[in-house]
């Protein structure tokens, strides 16, 4: 019972953590001080989360799939948190688009794997994601 508890606080914890980041960037975009940096805000996620975005845009399908059976705090629903934050980072200036885009698609397909279930809001998040890739 106490290892069910953990992990679901792991994964409650992962989930705030990706809001947090989120929220912040999200925040800076709005301010006319606008200055995002790809560096500091993997920096900030990799001391979170023990892990680096980088690493997750560059990961094939497959070292993916491996990595997401080896972190349990990586349900369904922080997977489509990370996809947002993948978005959102996409949106910035000195970031590419295109890798954090395809990333996102990629955690939304497994989300909706873990889940088998149809997601609006994830469907959405692809059909923009189609849109800037075109």
């Amino acid at each position: 019972m106490e290892r069910r508890d953990y992990i679901l606080d792991e994964i409650q914890k992962f989930g705030q953590m990706i809001l947090g980041l989120l929220g912040k960037l999200v925040r800076e975009r709005q301010s006319e001080q606008y200055d995002f940096s790809l560096a500091l805000a993997d920096q900030e996620f990799e001391e979170e989360a023990g892990f680096s975005l980088r690493m997750m845009v560059g990961m094939d399908d497959h070292n993916l799939e491996a990595f997401l059976a080896n972190h349990p705090e990586l349900n369904a629903d922080n997977l489509d948190l990370l996809a947002s934050l993948m978005i959102e980072i996409s949106k910035a200036p000195a970031s590419d688009p295109k890798d954090f885009l395809l990333c996102a698609e990629r955690l939304l397909n497994h989300a909706d794997e873990m889940d088998k279930t149809f997601n609006l809001e994830r469907q959405k998040k692809r059909e923009y994601i189609k849109a800037k890739l075109q």
